[in-house]
């Protein structure tokens, strides 16, 4: 084994630390193993991964992986970072020529069953930092034991429901299997289950009759409604939650054929929320008001873009949610993952494409949900206990056209369908659905004609009307404040990175040059993002808010949607003194924009290859496009 005798590894993990390569608490972590007494160079830089890891959104490190490939792995040096002095990790592993994962073993910082109190987890050939570990290890148990205990259905009362709540399509071929219906005869089922699908496919329209057949079980036995949990990791995923829910529930309200279910309909009262505000936040603690020995008080817990949920609030939730109670998850398990650790939808969902449901779950399923038999390349009496849990709707009834077949050929890695799609937005004239702009810089006339089409330089920016002097009416200003806000979702420009010249920061600035003004000063027109939970003006982590100037005292306000506020006719107004974690938001994120739609999306893409340039990535941005997507590419 390699000892430290000098202080080569960490002149080169400094190196790497003011390079950008790695984060300061990185190698603030393994400078604390070596005061603990570790001293093997390879059990340190293994160290060091496995927390550059856990900043990456990875919960743990393949050690084979990394001793074979290290610089694939770890993505270091990063893109545009390359420092000549530096050494590289693949350079660094050379040099100590040792087996990681064997002196991983006798390293006493170092637990090998998760039974001890040691800062690092080998287990199964991966290294884990112990906390991620530890949430892993819960979660599997958890839901283990929810799986495991079935509630009690009345089969034939289910069965008549899901035939009233899912009338046969006129387009619906008899061997067509209603993927919705599945769903909810599964849900009904569970005490846990999953439902993904991609854009369109009705999984809000499939929440609205799981709720209505859930509640018209219980009211049928004579027992009170059921109490019903709604929510989302954002503030705008949970509204639009809120607002579908709605919608169609006076939709099924309305129809007299449902009459029947009538008072399971009506002890529906859908309020979303932020999984932080339904778990109860502890003020500058990691903690939450509800807990194992504090739940909600729920029966059923609903949770959309269930993508963006990381692995330490999945554990929080979970310790929230009742033992009896039902637990449901939807998403898009082909989005981007949440930027803290942990993918999962994605793992919980791993193999949905292919099923693997056992012959027994495909009979009841089928049985109940009236449907046809599923497909022989569906069903696996070998299948996994988990995947018993899940169902994927199949077919999209709302997202299809240019933008879809550009999402979907990225989604299946379909190299050919992919570059044919851009041809033809390339190409095509300006009805087109997509449009392909390639252009050396942000300063291309393309990308300021782009911007300047769909966003005014007057004092109302995104707003639909362009006269400013209709701010200066204090009695309609409420109205005006909420039309725009509404009309936010008209056009946005997103990108892939948050850095760079091509990053969301370089956007924003360019963006206010075009439009004449300076993109981070306060000026009314101003879109502001709040980017880290306020309790106190009960702001979320995503909530987007537009400036306008008060019409009696002529300062500057910041309007933020907010349906608790029925007398601002759903506006609340904070002044900008008080918004201490904002940014502009002509641009954001792709990572921020999950759980938002946009009329008009531009996406923009830099001109270099990037790890973060993935499939993933790629798919979620241009699904946020409802109408009409541009993209700007570089090259």
């Amino acid at each position: 084994m390699t000892e430290v005798t000098s202080n080569t590894l960490f002149d080169a993990l400094r190196e790497w630390r003011d390079a950008g390569w790695i984060r300061s608490i990185d190698l603030a972590f393994v400078e604390f193993l070596q005061q603990a007494g570790e001293m093997r160079s390879e059990v340190l830089l293994a160290a060091l991964c496995a927390s550059h890891e856990a900043g990456r959104g990875h919960t743990s490190i393949d050690i084979k992986a990394l001793q074979n490939e290290p610089e694939s792995v770890l993505n270091l040096p990063p893109e545009n970072r390359y420092s000549p002095n530096c050494d590289t990790p693949g350079a660094l592993f050379r040099q100590f020529g040792a087996d990681i994962e064997a002196a991983l073993t006798q390293s006493q910082c170092v637990d090998a069953d998760g039974k001890g109190n040691q800062p690092l987890v080998l287990s199964g050939g991966k290294l884990y930092l112990r906390r991620y570990w530890q949430y892993e290890a819960f979660i599997e148990s958890d839901l283990q034991a929810r799986m495991s205990d079935r509630p009690v259905t009345n089969d034939d009362l289910l069965k008549s429901t899901l035939a009233k709540l899912f009338a046969r399509a006129d387009d619906e071929k008899p061997d067509d299997i209603n993927w919705q219906r599945v769903a909810c005869a599964n849900t009904v089922r569970n005490r846990f289950s999953v439902i993904t699908g991609g854009p369109g496919t009705g999984k809000t329209y499939t929440v609205v009759r799981l709720l209505t057949a859930l509640q018209h079980q219980t009211l049928f036995l004579g027992l009170p409604p059921l109490r019903v949990s709604l929510a989302a990791p954002t503030g705008k995923a949970a509204a639009r939650l809120t607002e579908s829910i709605e919608s169609e529930l006076n939709r099924l309200r309305g129809d007299t054929k449902l009459a029947s279910l009538k008072d399971a309909l009506d002890s529906i009262k859908p309020e979303g929320k932020t999984l932080h505000r339904l778990l109860g936040v502890k003020p500058n603690s990691r903690a939450f008001k509800h807990h194992a020995d504090n739940p909600l008080r729920t029966d059923v817990v609903i949770v959309d873009e269930a993508s963006m949920i990381d692995i330490e609030m999945m554990t929080a939730l979970l310790k929230a949610t009742p033992k009896n109670a039902r637990l449901v998850l939807i998403g898009d398990k082909d989005q981007l993952a949440s930027v803290e650790a942990g993918a999962v939808l994605g793992n919980l969902c791993e193999g949905a494409d292919q099923g693997h449901y056992r012959t027994e779950t495909a009979q009841w399923l089928q049985q109940v949900a009236e449907t046809p038999a599923f497909p022989d390349d569906l069903i696996d009496d070998n299948g996994e206990q988990r995947l018993q849990h899940v169902v994927k709707f199949r077919k999209s009834y709302r997202f299809t056209g240019p933008i879809a077949d550009l999402a979907n050929a990225i989604n299946q890695q379909d190299n050919v369908a992919t570059k044919q799609e851009l041809e033809k937005a390339k190409n095509a004239d300006e009805d087109y659905p997509v449009s392909l702009y390639e252009v050396s810089s942000l300063d291309a006339p393309a990308f300021e004609a782009v911007v300047k089409r769909n966003l005014t330089s007057g004092s109302l920016t995104f707003h639909v009307r362009n006269n400013t002097e209709t701010t200066n009416d204090a009695n309609n200003i409420n109205d005006i404040a909420q039309e725009a806000l509404q009309n936010l979702s008209n056009f946005q420009i997103l990108t892939a990175l948050r850095e760079g010249p091509w990053g969301v920061k370089a956007v924003n600035q360019k963006v206010g040059d075009i439009l004449g003004v300076n993109a981070n000063t306060w000026y009314e027109g101003r879109p502001v993002m709040v980017t880290k939970n306020d309790y106190g003006l009960k702001l979320n982590n995503g909530d987007i808010g537009l400036t306008f100037k008060d019409p009696e005292h002529g300062h500057l306000r910041v309007a933020f949607p907010d349906q608790n506020q029925s007398e601002n006719k759903g506006v609340r107004w904070v002044l900008p003194s008080r918004l201490t974690h904002i940014e502009t938001v002509y641009a954001m994120t792709v990572h921020k924009s999950q759980g938002s739609e946009f009329k008009h999306t531009v996406m923009v893409l830099p001109d270099h290859e990037s790890p973060v340039l993935s499939k993933e990535l790629l798919y979620t941005g241009i699904t946020r496009a409802k109408e009409r997507l541009s993209l700007v590419w570089s090259f």
